[in-house]
């Protein structure tokens, strides 16, 4: 993440959602929402182990102001969200909560390669971008071509020379393009967004910048601090939100942290998480296992719940990730695996530079899911719950809910009765009764089967249930 830039403009928010990914969630203007300072540092690469004199895992907040920005320099994309920690969420909507792009905006993106970024070159248009988003080009011509006209996220307006050529034939910006590759001063890795409003069918280009490192640490650092001891006091603050892909968000709708922390979550549960896809313009699902689930036990962040499952995930390179609880999505019909489990796949994420260690020895004094349900309820709401010793917020501050209920798979405990039936060939009727029928009273009734006498014994082993003791008798 660049340090916030000095200079910079407010965009039309639709815009602003379409270069920053269909990943990216922003919370609407009132809505009620949990704030996680160590997120913020995260974003920030701040050490996540800074001396504060006060802190909590989680600060619900409301949201007072968003404001959607791009850097004037660099085009980058980023918001200022201004928020008033709460003591109670009472009229504030604690559902949904993003405010997402409509609809109106149709979008695509792709990862600029050595010869996009070429200067002097042409840049490659993927087919779908150019059926989806380009106006048609008239085939009958030879060769087809066209002239496009987009204008930035500042407005400005650039043209570039459409021509569908080569062998085999592909859709190609030529005239236009190097001026624009130099002028955003664009490499490769970087990500061009074409986009096109559909009401009037006008196109803007955007710029999605690659990781790099750079930029003002310290600068940073000190700007998230100063938020994070402003919440912990009850006084407004201000972050600044980078949208990246792969990196969470820590500013989360109050009712998705709810949602999540009702789950007693153990190892063994099969998840889901939505990812960006290659061009970022829509959602792909992924599955995986928990293979651990805790809360750091020391530390400032004791018991916060970011970054507390450790996932792996079934794709081609069997990568595990640490996330948090509402970046998932319980499977709860899906068979268990074997916390063991580790696959034979990989994805590519963004690192997790500030994950503390945690007391996975929680884990092991529990069962896997599915096996003994109310230990493993037990200590999902232990875990879950915010520490006793640590400083607390003001007298009624909103917390994430406590109360975990049930496992949705949980069935009530119910007393587990051997029942023995005995078979047995060659014994006169008066010896024939099993050991554990001559425990209880019987009533002995017998009937012929294929030349057998067959003696069946109604048992009272256990007061209040009978049992069946079975014995064959041979004439």
């Amino acid at each position: 993440m660049t340090s916030p830039p000095t200079a910079a403009a407010e965009i039309d928010s639709s815009i602003w959602h379409a270069i920053a990914g269909a990943g990216v969630h922003v919370p609407a203007v009132n809505s009620a929402v949990y704030y996680f300072p160590q997120g913020h540092l995260e974003q920030c690469s701040a050490a996540a182990n800074h001396n504060f004199t006060h802190t909590w895992p989680w600060i619900p907040c409301q949201v007072i102001s968003v404001r959607y920005l791009c850097d004037s320099v660099s085009d980058q994309v980023f918001s200022r969200i201004l928020l008033q920690p709460l003591y109670q969420f009472d009229s504030l909507p604690t559902g949904g909560g993003s405010a997402a792009a409509d609809d109106e905006i149709l979008s695509f993106a792709k990862i600029l390669t050595r010869s996009d970024a070429n200067n002097g070159g042409g840049f490659s248009v993927p087919r779908f971008c150019a059926d989806i988003i380009l106006p048609p080009l008239d085939f009958e011509a030879d060769p087809p071509v066209q002239t496009l006209v987009t204008r930035d996220s500042h407005g400005n307006a650039w043209g570039f020379r459409h021509i569908y050529r080569g062998t085999p034939r592909r859709h190609l910006l030529t005239t236009g393009w190097s001026k624009f590759v130099n002028a955003k001063r664009l490499v490769a890795g970087d990500s061009v967004v074409f986009m096109k409003r559909k009401s009037t069918d006008e196109l803007f280009v955007g710029i999605r910048r690659a990781e790099r490192f750079g930029g003002d640490e310290k600068s940073e650092a000190a700007e998230a601090i100063s938020a994070i001891e402003s919440a912990v006091r009850g006084m407004h603050f201000e972050v600044v939100y980078y949208p990246k892909v792969g990196s969470p968000d820590f500013v989360v709708a109050a009712e998705k942290v709810n949602q999540a922390l009702r789950i007693p979550w153990s190892a063994g549960m099969k998840v889901r998480m939505a990812v960006d896809s290659d061009d970022a313009s829509r959602l792909a699902w992924i599955q995986g296992g928990v293979t651990a689930a805790s809360t750091p036990m020391t530390g400032i962040w004791r018991r916060s719940p970011w970054r507390m499952l450790q996932v792996n995930w079934d794709d081609p390179e069997g990568s595990h990730a640490n996330v948090s609880p509402w970046e998932v999505e319980y499977l709860p019909l899906s068979p268990l695996i074997d916390p063991g489990f580790h696959p034979a796949k990989r994805l590519r994420f963004v690192p997790d530079p500030g994950i503390l260690a945690t007391d996975s020895s929680l884990l092991h004094q529990y069962p896997p899911a599915g096996m003994q349900g109310a230990r493993r309820n037990h200590m999902a709401a232990e875990v879950l719950q915010p520490p006793n010793n640590d400083p607390q917020p003001p007298n009624n501050v909103v917390q994430p809910l406590n109360d975990v209920p049930q496992h949705p798979t949980k069935e009530p405990d119910k007393e587990v009765i051997s029942i023995s039936t005995v078979l047995t060939i060659g014994r006169s009727s008066s010896d024939s009764v099993s050991p554990v029928s001559q425990n209880g009273d019987q009533a002995a009734t017998t009937f012929q089967l294929f030349g057998r006498k067959i003696a069946t014994s109604t048992v009272s082993s256990v007061p209040g249930v009978e049992r069946d003791a079975v014995a064959a008798h041979r004439e």
